[in-house]
């Protein structure tokens, strides 16, 4: 099994690819009988958010489902979770190996190359026969992701802004459209109402022509159903929304996504932490990673600061820890988070940069240039902070809230300890 967790590894060497060549010649090697649903979701924002929604609901409802989602927060296994919890080592290991041996070349099939991301994406396939539903979170984009090489049966779509506009194109419509090109022909497609005519009109016309010849699929239209989503509304809130429209049209019961929603816990967003289980001062640990993912969280951060860090003569007594992976506009970036510190000022900021990212994150030097409201300390890591926090009263420091990269908590969960599964399962199981 050493080998095949050192084969994976070794996928990290070819970056990130898009395309669906060599992810589906894979799959059609394995031949798997594949889940009744397969529920394809992409989108900027939120898209993690409501896949781990309808998968706890689905929990609750005594339905059998596989969960994919990325990036793992603290330990790869969690890529793939199973009626809400991650996936078992032994489990994980055993998937790759069919998938390195579907690799393999011989006289009649030639070697295939797949990247990190294909195999995780592989493992969850092998993992979701038996299952009665599949969720697919998409990695970036949709008409050439690797989730889009495998079939579904209903796709939604979250939030759209613009990111990654070397890869997915600098107009909003344009990568819009990149991401309604998961519909699949004839079945449902809930896209959240992107609230603008153009982006729209480009999403419907994607749906109009659904399908991928080279997949084997005959073009016909989606199923199309807007969402309209409130403007107070919070994350969670429009998770429920999407996923009640996307279980009416699949036919499953929507009585348990308000329960479902009460129970979440998605590690690492909107997550407290108290002192008990950091060692230390307590912590909101919650991961944005472009601006408008930035901005819309800032009014719930705003309240949850509100209604849990101590109170003082000068407001809620709060310390920001920050760290980002490359933005395409660092100032941008953080012109939401700058607001925030304004409006309600923290009692320190920290400023540190994460570690085990896909690429480096942004040097604390660089992240110190930033306009900040006051000055802040650099750290050269997520440990350093907290053996620093540990010195620190709680009159100093109040609570933690640590923003920015999804490494950058997975680096706090693990100098915590909370990596099991128990802990890393989407709601608790005792």
């Amino acid at each position: 099994m050493d080998g095949a967790r050192s084969w994976l590894e070794s996928t990290k060497k070819r970056g990130m690819a898009l395309g669906l060549k060599g992810t589906k010649s894979v799959l059609d090697r394995l031949g798997l009988t594949l889940p009744r649903h397969i529920i394809h979701v992409a989108g900027s924002n939120g898209k993690g958010t409501v896949s781990a929604l309808m998968a706890t609901a689905l929990v609750l409802n005594d339905i059998d489902n596989v969960l994919f989602t990325s990036p793992h927060v603290a330990r790869i296994e969690e890529r793939v979770r199973r009626n809400g919890t991650p996936l078992s080592s032994q489990e994980f290991d055993e998937a790759l190996e069919r998938i390195y041996l579907a690799t393999l070349g011989d006289e009649h099939n030639p070697v295939i190359d797949l990247t990190f991301f294909e195999v995780t994406y592989l493992v969850s396939i092998i993992s979701s026969v038996g299952s009665e539903v599949l969720i697919l979170e998409t990695g970036l984009g949709g008409r050439l992701d690797a989730t889009r090489s495998g079939p579904a049966t209903a796709s939604l779509v979250t939030a759209v802004s613009r990111e990654h506009v070397d890869v997915l194109g600098s107009e909003l419509s344009s990568i819009a459209r990149e991401k309604a090109a998961i519909s699949r022909p004839n079945c449902p497609l809930i896209i959240r109402d992107p609230e603008d005519e153009e982006v729209r009109q480009a999403m419907l016309l994607e749906a109009l022509n659904a399908g991928n010849k080279m997949l084997g699929e005959i073009s016909a239209p989606a199923q199309v159903t807007f969402v309209s989503i409130p403007k107070d509304a919070s994350v969670q809130q429009e998770a429920v929304l999407l996923a009640q429209a996307m279980f009416e049209k699949i036919g499953f019961s929507t009585e348990y996504l308000e329960q479902a929603r009460k129970i979440l816990r998605w590690p690492a967003r909107m997550h407290l932490l108290s002192n008990n289980e950091t060692s230390t001062h307590p912590f909101l640990l919650d991961a944005a990673h472009n601006p408008s993912g930035l901005r819309r969280i800032i009014p719930e951060l705003e309240r949850f600061i509100s209604l849990h860090a101590p109170k003082t003569d000068n407001g809620p007594l709060w310390t920001l820890l920050f760290g980002t992976s490359p933005q395409q506009s660092l100032a941008e970036f953080l012109s939401p988070l700058h607001e925030l510190c304004r409006r309600m000022p923290p009692k320190q900021i920290l400023l540190t940069q994460p570690q085990g990212g896909r690429y480096p994150g942004v040097g604390v030097e660089i992240l110190a240039e930033q306009q900040w409201s006051i000055p802040p300390l650099k750290f050269a890591s997520a440990s350093q902070v907290v053996e620093t926090l540990r010195t620190h009263s709680e009159a100093e420091i109040g609570l933690v809230v640590s923003l920015g990269s999804l490494y950058l908590q997975g680096n706090l969960l693990n100098i915590f300890d909370w990596t099991s599964d128990e802990n890393l399962s989407l709601f608790a199981k005792h």
